[in-house]
C-alpha cells in the first residue's frame, strides 16, 4: 500500500507580518465604523472591536485616536490611489484616462473609502489634536496626489502646470463639497455639477494640447 504523502504544514507568519496583518486589519474596520458611525461616532474601542483585536494590540499600533485618524486617511488615500490604478487601466486612451478624472473621484465618494475620508476631513476641525498635527501631514499628501497626477499628465501627452494642478485641486474640492452636500440632501442635482467639472477638465486639457 503507497504511502500517503504528508499534509503540508502551514507556513508561519513572521512577527514583522503578524504586525502588518493586524495593521491593515485595524486601518479597514476603522473606514467601515467611519462609514457606518461618523467620525464622532468612532473610537479606538469600537475599532477593536470590529477587527477582532486586543486593546493592548490597538494602543501597541495607534496610541491614540489622532495616531489612528491619521494613519487611516493615510490608508485610505493609498487604496484610492489602487482603485484609480485598478479603474484607469480598462481605459485604453491615455487621454480619456486623464479625462476621466473627475467621475472616477465621485464614484469613489460615494464608497466607504470615500465617506471616510470625508469624515476625517470634517471630524479634523473639532479634533484639536488632529487639527494640530494636520498641516504636516496634508503637506506630504499634497506631494504624493501632485506626482501621481503629474504621472497621468505626463501619460496623456500633457506634462503638468501650475494651472493644470489648480484645476484638478478646485475639482477635488467641488466634489468634496458635493459629497457633503448629498449627505444631508439627496435630492442634490449631481448631474449638473458633474457636468461642469467634465467641461472644466476637458476644456483645460484642450487648451494644454494648442499651446
Amino acid at each position: 500500500m503507497p504511502d500517503t504523502p504528508a499534509a503540508a504544514k502551514p507556513v508561519r507568519r513572521t512577527q514583522a507580518e503578524r504586525s502588518a496583518a493586524t495593521r491593515t486589519a485595524l486601518l479597514d474596520a476603522a473606514v467601515d465604523c467611519l462609514f457606518e458611525q461618523g467620525y464622532g461616532g468612532t473610537s479606538t474601542v469600537l475599532v477593536a472591536a470590529r477587527a477582532g483585536v486586543s486593546r493592548g494590540a490597538m494602543l501597541h499600533h495607534f496610541p491614540s485616536k489622532a495616531d489612528l485618524m491619521l494613519a487611516t486617511l493615510e490608508h485610505v488615500l493609498d487604496r484610492n490611489h489602487d482603485y484609480y490604478t485598478e479603474a484607469l487601466s480598462r481605459i485604453d486612451d491615455p487621454w480619456e484616462r486623464y479625462a476621466a478624472l473627475p467621475d472616477l473621484r465621485w464614484q469613489l465618494a460615494l464608497q466607504p473609502h470615500g465617506t471616510a475620508l470625508m469624515e476625517i476631513l470634517v471630524g479634523a476641525r473639532s479634533d484639536e489634536v488632529v487639527r494640530a498635527r494636520f498641516p504636516e501631514f496634508q503637506r506630504r499628501l499634497n506631494e504624493k496626489q501632485a506626482q501621481r497626477l503629474a504621472e497621468r499628465a505626463q501619460d496623456a501627452g500633457l506634462p503638468l502646470t501650475a494651472h493644470d494642478q489648480a484645476v484638478s485641486r478646485t475639482i477635488v474640492l467641488a466634489l468634496r463639497g458635493l459629497a457633503i452636500e448629498r449627505q444631508v440632501n439627496p435630492d442634490v442635482d449631481v448631474d449638473s455639477v458633474l457636468d461642469v467639472l467634465r467641461t472644466l477638465k476637458r476644456e483645460t486639457m484642450e487648451r494644454r494640447a494648442a499651446d
